[in-house]
């Protein structure tokens, strides 16, 4: 994060607002530690606790955006992204067990 000087002192103070850049990254790596998490956890559970799973993720989600006062669209956004990437997790997982079980079948072949 940019540093600035504060005046007449020699303590260096965080900027107040993070770059795009900054930001940009941060989403970029908590949507992929998100995604390798929730996929290897998806792998996990059967379907009825993958859906029990993810109608709590997105009730919590509901709960917390409206204790912070978004709007009802803003909240059905955040859903959605997040159905979005349970979606992309779920692929993932489906993907590692694909590979697991050629990897199985190669050694009986």
């Amino acid at each position: 994060m940019p540093q600035r000087n504060s005046s007449g002192s020699e303590t260096t103070i965080a900027a107040v607002a993070p770059t795009i850049g900054e930001v940009e990254g941060r989403i970029l790596v908590l949507e992929m530690i998100a995604s390798s998490s929730t996929a290897k956890l998806l792998r996990l559970h059967d379907g009825q606790e993958k859906a029990e799973l993810i109608a709590e993720i997105l009730k919590d989600i509901n709960v917390d955006c409206r204790s912070r006062g978004l709007h009802i669209r803003d909240i059905r956004d955040a859903q959605e992204y997040a159905e979005e990437l349970l979606q992309d997790a779920q692929d993932q997982a489906d993907g590692l067990d694909n590979i697991k079980h050629a990897y199985l079948n190669r050694e009986q072949d």
